[in-house]
């Protein structure tokens, strides 16, 4: 019997050491194996194409066979980062304090995010048709989740109206179809996009005259290069909707579950779970399951295929863990919603736990690699997903990357921000949303010649009086309300009015003297 017992704790641990996840390596394939690839690569895409569940399967545990021992592994050594040893995490004051150095750092790209919902670049001194569109949406957000528990009402009204300008102004870029263009980065040479790119123009042949209008990629001749951005975009304006009311982000978000509803199952994993999160807001906006069982359709048949035993996806891509973790983030809001009922829970909840566990053991053998948006989106999958264990590591792993934000910033980023702001409001149950902050108030006319009248009626309880420029420089402070607002003296452009009531809280309100520039 101890004989039996220690050939099988052997044997568990050299398979545990097998399928373990390297460190400092990339995948490295054989011609022949990449000729064994290439094979099976055109019948999997047909089988994707036409949902062929049985050839999916079978092609996918094939194309594991063709990969062996270079499955999983990532197409470039990743670099590592020693973590601070400190896991207690941040309080909501202290995330906040932070999420104030984090935007002060370059509150230029904030000030004029709307410029980045046009597709115009920062670092480009806002070239046209140079950014892609769903870092707008992703760092509005995130503005309105740091509002949310701002403190200070100005900041507070500051960093909301950043984020509805931009999330008005992308709205404009949207497609009838529901889907958003893309930006030709060939005129700037991105060297990851610029050969996609040209390789896309030319198989369009004469009909790239109607796929590329004005800078900008309008029409993806259902190749599902617009999934990426779409699936971004739709889960902003969920979030967003969640944190203004405004119905138009509602529709916003919708009109993407419609776009994305029909599209054909992709050979990049990654883009699929793209899918599956906007169909997902979709549904949560609607109660259409039809939205939701196709985002489950999308994580079996075109993304649960290609994981190995270990939790990484085949591909050198997907297994690098920048996209490993773009799946975890992307396919836990649909984990939840799964009904105990469909056929596809338990292949699809292993896949999940795979996953993580292949991400949160690699942070603690390798260090970090990667962002830790994932780890925060993980924190609330439910304990009988992830057992106590695992939970118990993803704390620690969020205090020490949070901890470590604090020291030099790394990995902190205003989606990841306002994403653990967000987190610690829903644990400590301070989740009610507070914007919009109060009644809508009325303010005309708007634009003006610089004279605004309030409407007064409305202003019973008001305690005092803000108005700032974009930048949060305060231009007007009143204490004792008045019907009218003389501002004669600025320069022409955008304004911020804020009232605030004696309960503490404000309505903010956008004025334009003469014209917006």
């Amino acid at each position: 019997m101890k004989n039996t017992n220690a050939t099988l704790l052997l044997t568990l641990a050299i398979v545990a050491r097998l399928i373990a996840q390297p460190c400092g390596v990339a995948q490295s394939l054989s011609g022949v194996q990449k000729s064994k690839i290439n094979a099976i690569i055109s019948p999997l895409d047909t089988a994707l194409k036409y949902e062929d569940l049985f050839h999916i399967d079978s092609l996918s545990a094939e194309l594991k066979s063709v990969y062996s021992t270079q499955a999983g592994r990532p197409d470039g050594v990743e670099s590592y980062y020693s973590l601070v040893s400190t896991t207690t995490w941040l309080n909501l004051a202290n995330a906040a304090t932070l999420s104030r150095k984090l935007i002060a750092n370059d509150s230029m790209v904030y000030v004029e995010l709307w410029k980045l919902a046009k597709g115009r670049s920062h670092l480009l001194s806002y070239q046209p048709n140079s950014i892609p569109l769903r870092y707008s949406a992703e760092i509005a957000a995130g503005l309105l989740k740091i509002a949310d528990k701002e403190t200070d009402l100005m900041r507070k009204s500051i960093y909301q109206f950043w984020a509805t300008r931009a999330l008005d102004t992308l709205a404009t870029m949207q497609l009838p179809n529901g889907a958003f263009p893309f930006p030709d980065l060939r005129a700037y040479g991105d060297p990851v996009f610029t050969p996609i790119l040209k390789n896309f123009i030319v198989s369009c042949g004469a009909d790239s005259v109607n796929v590329l209008k004005s800078g900008w990629i309008v029409d993806d001749k259902g190749m599902g290069e617009f999934k990426f951005d779409a699936g971004v975009i739709a889960n902003a304006y969920y979030e967003a909707y969640n944190y203004t009311g405004k119905s138009v982000y509602k529709t916003i978000a919708v009109a993407v579950g419609n776009y994305l509803k029909p599209l054909k199952f992709n050979l990049n994993y990654n883009y699929n779970t793209f899918v599956s999160l906007g169909l997902t807001r979709a549904f949560q906006l609607t109660a259409d399951n039809s939205f939701l069982d196709r985002a489950i359709r999308n994580l079996r048949y075109a993304v649960s295929p290609g994981q190995i035993l270990n939790g990484r996806w085949v591909d050198g891509h997907n297994a690098n863990s920048k996209y490993h973790s773009i799946i975890v983030q992307n396919i836990v809001s649909t984990i939840q919603l799964i009904p105990g009922s469909s056929g596809f829970k338990g292949c699809i909840d292993t896949m999940t736990s795979r996953a993580v566990k292949n991400m949160t053991d690699y942070s603690y053998t390798c260090g970090s690699a990667t962002g830790y948006r994932w780890l925060i989106k993980a924190y609330g999958l439910s304990a009988t997903l992830l057992p106590q264990t695992l939970k118990d590591s993803i704390t620690d792993l969020i205090g020490q990357h949070i901890n470590q934000s604090v020291i030099n910033g790394k990995y902190l980023d205003v989606p990841t921000i306002g994403d653990y702001i967000e987190l610690l409001g829903l644990l400590s149950g301070s989740n009610a949303i507070s914007l919009p902050i109060a009644p809508a108030l009325t303010v005309y006319p708007n634009p003006s010649n610089g004279s605004f009248a309030i409407d007064i009626n409305r202003l019973m309880n008001i305690k005092e009086l803000y108005i700032t420029d974009i930048f949060g420089n305060i231009l007007l402070h009143q204490h004792n309300v008045e019907e009218k607002i003389n501002i004669h003296d600025l320069s022409d452009g955008v304004y911020i009015l804020t009232i605030v009531d004696e309960s503490n809280k404000a309505t903010i309100i956008k004025l334009v003297s003469h014209c917006e520039r």
